[in-house]
């Protein structure tokens, strides 16, 4: 992973093999950033995603082995029980043109990964919430 400090925050290049999730924490831990949102492109060969059960009060959670391209990223990075944590949603094309969507628990990195991070200037904070 490569970062460059930008006036906006940073602009963050994953290499092949890197992980979104893993790299964007260990990030915000290096640089101590409490609070961003995020947007990025690029391509993954590993994906998890879920999508949010009301009637379960949980992910539904899918792992998808393939090339994809990653057509839209966005999110935000917040903390929770004083750890960083990005939440990101992500639609994803495959080479047929059939898309995948939802909030991602993984994505590995196949050629490059580009993510722009717009720090805040006030930390954001996560609670999550049991639903009953």
């Amino acid at each position: 992973m490569q970062a460059q400090k930008t006036p906006f925050g940073f602009m963050v290049v994953l290499d092949p093999g890197d992980e979104l999730i893993r790299s964007l924490t260990a990030l915000a831990r290096q640089e101590d950033i409490d609070g961003a949102t995020l947007t990025g492109a690029g391509r993954v060969r590993e994906l998890e995603l879920g999508v949010y059960d009301p009637l379960a009060a949980d992910h539904n959670r899918k792992s998808f082995q393939d090339h994809f391209e990653m057509c839209a990223l966005s999110g935000s990075l917040a903390l929770l029980d004083g750890e960083p944590f990005p939440q990101l949603h992500g639609v994803f094309s495959r080479t047929d043109f059939s898309v995948v969507a939802g909030q991602i628990f993984e994505a590995v990195c196949a050629e490059s990964i580009e993510v722009a991070i717009y720090t805040l200037p006030t930390p954001l904070f996560r609670k999550l919430e049991s639903r009953a």
